[in-house]
């Protein structure tokens, strides 16, 4: 397992909170993956997908946002959601290491 994921904007006490906030969304985003995946619901995942790309982006997770990306364009391109399960997981566990700990800032 690797470490936490730490914003680029995690030193600047104005964003800290924003950050913060949206860290603590992250396991409902990830629940709500989960469930697509189990509804085969594509359009509801790629959507979801979509926001934490740019969510990751917005708030300083930029390693995040790759991988994001690509999932995103697979998913567009019609890709087998199950082809694709080990890489969503992969990005879920990325997404889950994003933290905001103010004992962890840079």
């Amino acid at each position: 397992m690797n470490g936490p994921i730490h914003s680029s904007l995690i030193s600047d006490p104005d964003y800290w909170e924003l950050v913060s906030e949206f860290v603590s969304n992250v396991p409902d985003r990830v629940h709500m993956i989960r469930k697509s995946i189990e509804e085969r619901d594509t359009k509801q995942l790629c959507t979801l997908i979509h926001q934490l790309k740019g969510a990751c982006g917005s708030y300083g997770f930029h390693e995040v946002t790759p991988l994001a990306a690509s999932l995103e364009g697979e998913i567009r391109k019609g890709t087998d959601i199950a082809l694709l399960v080990d890489s969503i997981e992969a990005f879920i566990q990325m997404c889950l290491r994003m933290s905001a700990s103010p004992d962890e800032r840079q």
